[in-house]
């Protein structure tokens, strides 16, 4: 298992009525303690690992005793690509099992969930590995939980009629979602190796939705920084492109830019 970072603020001010938000993968678990109003960062940790299962979870709870303090909220994001997004208008409940299957095949061990992401009227059913939901329920049973394109959507404004392309960059997958004028038109995760299997992905997309590579507004946030190779390719190709960075400041720490983060501030968010 490989720790990308862990930060402890310098803040002084830091509440006794504190916020856990919660993001979860195939190969990544973080987490953040923030502020009631989820402006303010305490703390905040990133794992990867081949495969981000329940002993791997466990590991990373005995690790950080302060997971295990009370917290006034819980807020707790899937991030796994199991989803079929679903107009309301077209949905039925008692074909969601059978419509997340015919995508992605037999999930005897995972756990079908769906909601309702009401901004855009869609109805998200995903599934997540029991194992894995059985495992936050047991250490955070009061959680608010959500699936990452849903938190994306909640945290994506109704902009840009020239399309927009949002991409969260991990380091062996990456989430985006694409819109145009109040519409959303795909939310996929896909696999990566080399700087040129996300250029592929994204120029695909432009070409499927009729994007221009000089006026579609490409968003990047999650691992990747100005100086890398993946930044260079697409800086390359597309004219719009931009990172969309946290709320928080990290005061005393400017070792990592504040796009790393947004994932995690996007979900602090969410917080009621």
């Amino acid at each position: 298992m490989k720790q990308v970072f862990h930060i402890l603020s310098e803040s002084t001010n830091q509440s006794d009525d504190k916020i856990l938000v919660v993001r979860t993968g195939e190969k990544h678990f973080g987490f953040a303690i923030v502020s009631p109003g989820g402006q303010e960062l305490y703390r905040l940790a990133w794992y990867t690992d081949e495969s981000m299962e329940e002993d791997a979870l466990q590991e990373i709870y005995n690790n950080h005793a302060e997971l295990g303090e009370a917290f006034s909220q819980v807020l707790v994001c899937f991030d796994h690509p199991q989803s079929v997004l679903v107009p309301q208008v077209h949905y039925k409940q008692e074909e969601a099992p059978a419509l997340l299957r015919g995508v992605y095949g037999i999930m005897q061990r995972d756990l079908l969930m769906t909601e309702y992401v009401d901004d855009w009227q869609i109805q998200n059913v995903y599934s997540a590995p029991k194992q894995t939901a059985d495992w936050i329920n047991d250490h955070f049973n009061n959680s608010k939980r959500w699936h990452t394109y849903t938190i994306g959507l909640k945290n994506t404004g109704f902009i840009d009629p020239q399309g927009l392309l949002t991409v969260d960059i991990r380091p062996d997958n990456f989430s985006l979602l694409v819109t145009r004028a109040n519409r959303l038109l795909l939310a996929q995760t896909y696999a990566y190796s080399t700087p040129a299997d996300v250029l592929y992905y994204l120029l695909n997309a432009c070409k499927q939705f009729g994007f221009t590579q000089e006026l579609v507004q490409v968003v990047l946030s999650g691992l990747i920084t100005q100086e890398s190779a993946l930044y260079r390719e697409l800086y390359n190709y597309f004219l719009q492109l931009k990172f969309r960075e946290s709320d928080w400041s990290l005061q005393g720490d400017q070792q990592y830019p504040p796009h790393f983060f947004t994932s995690l501030n996007d979900l602090a968010r969410c917080a009621s």
